[in-house]
Formats: C-alpha cells, structure tokens, sequence
C-alpha cells in the first residue's frame, strides 16, 4: 500500500507539501516527478521487490509512461508471462502495470486481480489515466475545474492546493442517512471520488475529462449443481489466499472467530506453518465481546495470536484523534477498535489478511435475512396483508407489535423503495438519500433479473457496504498505521460466483450464508461454522448514555445547527437526542462524530 498524488501543472513546493502529507501511507520512501505539464508524487510503503529499482513514481524502458501506483496486483506473475517481449528490470508488480498498459493500454486494467489506484502519465497519448479497482478498495480523489486536474490517496492531500471547498449538502445528508458518503460524493463540493470499476482520462492538450467504466456487474444467473459450486468456491478461497500471501515481508492475518476470518486463516495452512503465523483480533466489554470464539478459533488454528481489549478510554483518547486520517465524516462505529487492531497487527507484520466481503459474496446480514422473510410474506395475497397491515396499531419499533406492522408494510411497497421506506415516520430521510437508494436498488434489480432478496445483497456487495463505507473503514485505519490489508472474499472471481450461486443457497427467512458454511466445514471447527453473525461493534449506544456523552450530543446539535444541519435534520435530531430507542443509536453516533470532524477540520 502506498500513497500517490499529482497534478496537471508544474509546482515542484505544493507537490511537496502534498506528498508529505501522506508519509503514514508510505513510511518508506518518498519520490517525485516534475516536468512542464505533469506533477507526481509517491509514498511508499514496500511489500514486494523492497530494492530501489521497486521506487515510484516508476517509468517505462523508453520513458514514455510514468506511473504513480498505490495497491497490489495479485496475479500479477500470471500477467508477466504474456508479455515475453518486455525485459524486466524489477520483480514488481508496478512494472508490470507499465508495460501491460504499454501493450493493451487500458484494456489491461480488466486482466488485473488486486487492489489498485493508480496513474499512468501518458507521454505519448499527452493523457493522465487514472483507474481505482473493482469494488473500490483503494481510494482516489480527484478535482476538476475545467482546465487542470488535481488527485491524491486522500482529500487532506488535494487540499495543500487553494481551491474553494464549501460543504457539500447533498453529502451531509447522505453520510447522516447511511453513515458514509457514497462515490462519487465527497464532503466538499469540487472534490469528487473516481467510483469503483472506472477509469478517467485527462487529455493535457484539450484539458478534457473522460470517465469510463471497464468492468460490467455480472447479472445473476443461477446454477444447480450445488457440489461444483462448492468445489469452485474452496478452490477460490484458497487460491485468493495464496495470492494475496505474496510478499517480500512478514504477513499475518485478522481472526475474529467468525466464519470469513477463520476460514481465511485456515486457508493459509496450504501455504505456510500456522504455527509461525500471526494473527490478531480486539474484543470488547460485556455481550458485544467475541473473544470466546475467537478462543475457539485461534486453538483450532493453532497460530501466534496477540489479543487485546477495547476500552471506553480507548474510545475517548480517538474521538477527536479520529480525524487526522478519516479526512470526511465516517459514521462506522467499529472504525475505533479497527485503529486499535491495525496498531496490534503492524507490531508484528506489515501485511495482514482479512476476512471481509464474505457477508456481501454469501448472504451474512441481517437484512438480508429480512429481505428472504419479506419475499416469503408476499405469498400472502396482496389484499389481505393490506388488511393485516390497517389492523396492527402503531406502536414504536422496539415493540412486537411495531416490528410486524414494519414488516408489512414493506412488503407492501416498490422493491425499488425498500430502504427509502424502511423504519417509517420514526427515521428522517432526505430526499437525496431516499432518490440514491432507490436508483441504485433498481440498478441491482436489473442485474438480479428482478430477484429482490439478490437485488439486497447485490445493493450491500456494490453500493452499501464495502466502497466507500467498509472497505474506507479498513483502509484509512489501517494505512494510519502503514499496515497493508488484503481480503481473499474480495478477489473479483467471488463477484462472478456469487452471480451463479441461487440466492435459496446464499440466505432465507432463517439462516444466512448457507452455501458458504458448506465451502468452508472442512476448515472450521463446529462452534463457529453454526454460529450466527455478530457485528464488530464496541458498545458505544451504551457509552452514548452517560451524562458526559449525552452533554456531548447536545453540544453537538447545538454547533452543527447553525449553518452544517439544515431545519429538518435540527429538528429530527431534537427529537430523538433523548430517547434511547436502539434505532437512534446510529444516528446519534452519526451526529457525534460529524461534530467531532467538523471540530477538528475547522480548528486545524
């Protein structure tokens, strides 16, 4: 992992100050290029060929290409062997970007199995090619004014430059409706993120900007055979692990004694002695903890496991700390105790695997758990749940009786409408996020042949739950830390299976990620393959109680009500800051660390 920067001008002082800005995403070296029309800047942070001849920003054998790269191409060896007219000079895989984009140009980019954003400085073509991965899990930041392009890793990079960046409204009400701020969204208004699966081209000549996109989403197309989807899946699962276990340094893995991250670890007994291998994992106060089972895990596995606690003092010392890497709002509770973990892990390597993506590959939450009772419900003629559903008095949702008018109700509206009306007159939602949510669940609807409990998951793989919003999560915290995270279930060829897997075999009304624990039993011991999912949440909604936290929320409202939050979300959260009904705990931790952004950003 690394951190990459430039611009479409020549300003060798701000290139500097941009570069530096991003030393935690590349501790190990620094390096630059300038000439009359492009500014690149690089920090590395070096996993394979650490010589210098791995240095960036890296060009071609005739210098026509250069190329900032911050990732990991994981199949890159396998690419390689197609190209036998090129010498090599590096055993990198940043080299081999070059000479594939030299032979394919961007068609290269669909032959890549990684994690990548990068950008390749065309001399010839007199073209910035700027691409970000499938599912987004390198970040890229871009702006645009119409005649120069400026990009960067991360936002407090673009804004060494003087540009103006007011507030993005439209952003603000997204991050407080979801917790995040979806692509191509920032929370400034000039600033854009380049989208997942895109590539942009800047033209130096005509000053031109041209965005396409090179990866189409599979559409869904069940296959029966259950007993090859199987044996695909676990030769998947481990030879995405094999790949991403290439490194010229120490690599270990997050366990926490759940399905994907035990599996994972299993995985790695094929390539390496699990008893030489570190693992990592955090636990928490009371019924949030999973230590237990990551008790179970770590013995099954028998590796070299480091533990550690997280603490209500942990979460005072980050509050505020937060924001020196997270550089707009991110509403994700879980951030806090990820920071504590990938400070754990990079005591001992520099690059850990991780177990994310299975829960959007297979089916693992809970609302997709829902959205397979919602689908059973409308066996029910339409008349009578219309009837059903008059005849339950209102009542809040932590009742029974507000859980089931709830469910039926939904299963009364558009698919398309599913979360724009989901938690009714007792959540505000805006009317960006309630237009967002139902065009992105039309588009998963199409490519789920109009399938709604797939059209769920698809939403959460592509749009809800990794891009900007997990996968930023994971990458921010652990790039604060210079650790790198590579995640197997991630690896594209999941995408393409989970589109062939019958969603009957993903989830239904009462168990979830069915297929998965088929693929994975040989590997897990028995305790965790039957257990269900269980967030990696502190208990932060309990914290939020005491008077100080309480004081806080309210010193909050008050500062972010004059001029940050428009009327509607003031009086919203007037309403709730008091009640301690479990669906305002997002929201309020939503409120706090905005506040605790909007603080930091305005002090510094």
């Amino acid at each position: 992992m690394c951190g990459i920067t430039g611009f479409s001008f020549k300003d060798e002082r701000i290139l500097k100050h941009m570069t530096d800005r991003l030393s935690h995403r590349g501790p190990d070296q620094s390096g630059t290029h300038v000439d009359e029309h492009v500014s690149l800047g690089h920090r590395r942070l070096s996993i394979l060929d650490l010589s210098e001849k791995g240095r960036q920003p890296m060009q071609n054998k005739d210098g026509s290409l250069i190329i900032v790269f911050n990732g990991e191409i994981y199949n890159y060896q396998e690419i390689k062997e197609e190209l036998p007219e090129y010498k090599f000079t590096s055993t990198s895989d940043t080299e081999v970007i070059l000479n594939a984009y030299d032979k394919w140009g961007t068609d290269a980019f669909k032959k890549f199995n990684g994690m990548w954003a990068f950008c390749i400085y065309d001399k010839k073509k007199q073209q910035l090619v700027l691409s970000r991965d499938r599912l987004g899990k390198k970040p890229l930041y871009y702006h645009y004014d119409g005649k120069r392009i400026i990009f960067a890793s991360e936002l407090k990079s673009i804004l060494c430059h003087t540009i103006k960046t007011p507030l993005n409204k439209e952003a603000i009400d997204l991050y407080l409706s979801m917790g995040f701020i979806p692509s191509p969204h920032t929370i400034f208004e000039t600033i854009t993120k380049l989208e997942p699966r895109h590539t942009l081209i800047f033209d130096l000549k005509k000053k031109t900007l041209i965005k396409e996109c090179y990866y189409e989403l599979p559409k869904y197309k069940p296959e029966y055979n259950k007993k090859a989807l199987i044996q695909e899946g676990r030769y998947l699962l481990q030879d995405a692990t094999r790949l991403r276990m290439i490194a010229d340094v120490p690599v270990g893995a997050f366990l926490s004694g759940g399905l994907d991250s035990t599996s994972v670890v299993a995985s790695m007994a094929q390539y390496t002695e699990l008893k030489n291998l570190h693992t990592f994992s955090i636990g928490f106060e009371g019924k949030y903890d999973e230590t237990p089972y990551i008790d179970i895990a770590h013995k099954f596995v028998n590796t070299k496991h480091h533990h550690a606690y997280f603490t209500e003092a942990d979460y005072e010392e980050l509050l505020f700390a937060v924001n020196k890497f997270y550089d707009e709002p991110f509403g994700d509770d879980s951030l806090f105790p990820t920071l504590k973990l990938s400070a754990l892990a990079r005591k001992h390597v520099t690059v850990s695997l991780s177990g994310d993506g299975g829960d959007e590959i297979f089916g693992g939450y809970m609302n997709h758990k829902i959205a397979a009772q919602l689908q059973a419900l409308k066996i029910m003629p339409t008349s009578m749940r219309k009837i059903i559903h008059r005849m339950i008095p209102d009542k809040p949702l932590n009742t029974l009786a507000g859980k089931v008018k709830e469910a039926f109700k939904l299963s009364l509206c558009k698919p398309e409408e599913f979360w724009a009306q989901i938690g009714g007159d007792q959540l505000y939602k805006p009317e960006a996020y309630t237009n967002w949510s139902t065009n992105k669940l039309k588009e998963v609807l199409e490519i789920s042949n109009n399938n709604f409990v797939e059209a769920i998951i698809k939403y959460d793989l592509y749009y809800h739950t990794l891009a900007d919003n997990f996968l930023v999560k994971v990458d921010r915290a652990s790039m604060a830390h210079s650790l790198e995270i590579r995640s197997p279930y991630l690896d594209h060829r999941f995408i393409e299976l989970s589109a062939r897997i019958p969603t009957k075999w993903k989830v239904n009304p009462f168990n979830t990620k069915i297929l998965l624990r088929d693929i994975i039993k040989p590997f897990v011991p028995k305790a965790i393959l039957k257990r269900g999912k269980q967030g990696f949440t502190p208990p932060l909604a309990e914290w939020l109680k005491k008077p100080k936290y309480r004081a806080l929320l309210k010193e909050a409202l008050e500062t972010l009500s004059n001029g940050t939050l428009d009327q509607n979300w003031t009086a919203f959260y007037s309403k709730i800051l008091d009640d301690d009904m479990f669906i305002y705990d997002k929201p309020k931790i939503r409120l706090l660390l905005l506040y605790t952004w909007h603080k930091t950003w305005n002090d510094n």
